[in-house]
């Protein structure tokens, strides 16, 4: 009989090593990816796995927050295996698709992960039903190759079925979480290859979508409606990830033509040249008008006014050193459409509205401390006091004015 002598045993150095290296594994970063997100060298974090460095708690809990797991993976019993803490289905098809994001996209993606785990956790704390799965409002549609006709038909039926009209949707966020859905905004990468956003159906909480912050503002509604395409006719897909790279791709193909069509009406848009006193278009500045009306970007308005055949001069004329920031400002509109936004963005538009209602629901009911809603928010104790009492210090100090 084998007896393991107790100075073979693995020190509680290898074991946390073990644990690190297992933990990014799964997470699907490289060692040089981790390092560099992590801001310490590659040779400070292979040491740390290989158990030949001692590692300060914070360096650890910056570990744990990266890679998506609570810190107290890294002290379980030594005795019992390395076993990655148990993932839903939802999630580790997320980790699976990410494997091959940019290092940008895998910490954004991980930071997703933890948020959905938080908004679980204030719907169990404060006994909030969950939504749920809700029954689809369309068939879903095989992966073919639709016509401009059908698409802008799909978008029409859309419309009519929320009683949108053709009036412009000028707020695609509370429109979305107003059907149920659950929108966060999360930095991906600003390269081409990066994502736009994604879409998955969570078995709780329903279709999640996710734009991309580091794009620019008019970018925003765009994605989001394209996102609408992939849950109103492609939920039998588990998950799906939108890049602008990937428009060959018939079902990132169709959702493109989707938003195109349901942010800029047929009809709307003709109404519009109207009252432009326009049959089409031949000038930047028309183009201005037009996307600033119907809030979208002005390279997605070119290509809505292309398929209508609605541009009265060569495609050129649009592009050719044009600069859409200046002729906007020169117009009188707010350039903010075409800039980026300071970042991080607001919490109301990070988060899902449910999301701050519940944070602030736990917190007023003492379900979590100040300091752990903060944490779920990703704003300091400092910003959370501001936001809740803000206002009561500024009435109380009026008093004695």
């Amino acid at each position: 009989m084998f007896v393991l002598n107790s100075n073979d045993r693995p020190s509680p150095e290898i074991c946390l090593g073990e644990r690190l290296r297992l933990a990014r594994e799964i997470a699907g970063f490289a060692q040089g990816e981790a390092a560099q997100s992590l801001g310490i060298t590659n040779a400070a974090l292979s040491q740390y796995e290989g158990g030949k460095r001692r590692i300060e708690a914070l360096t650890l809990d910056r570990i744990a927050r990266l890679y998506g797991i609570p810190v107290t993976y890294f002290f379980a019993d030594v005795s019992a295996s390395n076993q990655y803490p148990q993932q839903p289905d939802w999630e580790t098809v997320l980790r699976t698709l990410g494997s091959h994001f940019s290092t940008t996209g895998k910490t954004g993606l991980i930071k997703l992960i933890q948020q959905i785990h938080d908004l679980e956790e204030l719907y169990r704390l404060t006994e909030t039903p969950f939504p749920g799965k809700r029954h689809p409002t369309f068939p879903a549609l095989p992966k073919e190759n639709y016509t401009d006709y059908e698409v802008a038909e799909f978008a029409q039926k859309v419309r009519r079925y929320y009683n949108l009209g053709i009036a412009p949707l000028l707020n695609v966020k509370e429109f979305l979480e107003a059907q149920g859905y659950q929108v966060f905004a999360v930095s991906l990468g600003k390269d081409k290859t990066d994502l736009s956003g994604l879409f998955f159906l969570h078995p709780q909480l329903g279709a999640v979508v996710v734009f991309n912050e580091d794009r620019a503002s008019s970018c925003f509604s765009f994605t989001l409606c394209h996102e609408i395409a992939h849950n109103l006719f492609h939920w039998d897909r588990p998950a799906i990830l939108c890049r602008d790279s990937e428009k060959t791709n018939l079902l990132e193909n169709f959702a493109h033509r989707f938003a195109s069509y349901f942010l800029i009406p047929q009809e709307g848009l003709q109404e519009r040249l109207e009252v432009l006193g326009i049959k089409t278009v031949k000038k930047p500045e028309e183009v201005i008008h037009i996307a600033c009306y119907f809030g979208v970007s002005y390279q997605a308005t070119i290509y809505r006014l292309e398929a209508d055949r609605k541009l009265g001069a060569p495609i050129e004329t649009f592009k050719n050193s044009v600069k859409p920031i200046a002729i906007a400002k020169s117009l009188g509109y707010s350039p903010s459409l075409y800039e980026l936004e300071s970042r991080p963005l607001p919490l109301e538009k990070r988060l899902p509205r449910i999301f701050l209602e519940l944070g602030y629901r736990a917190l007023s009911k003492n379900l979590l401390s100040l300091r752990r809603v903060a944490e779920m928010l990703r704003i300091s104790d400092i910003e959370l006091e501001d936001r809740l009492y803000g206002d009561d210090t500024e009435e109380s100090e009026e008093v004695y004015v």
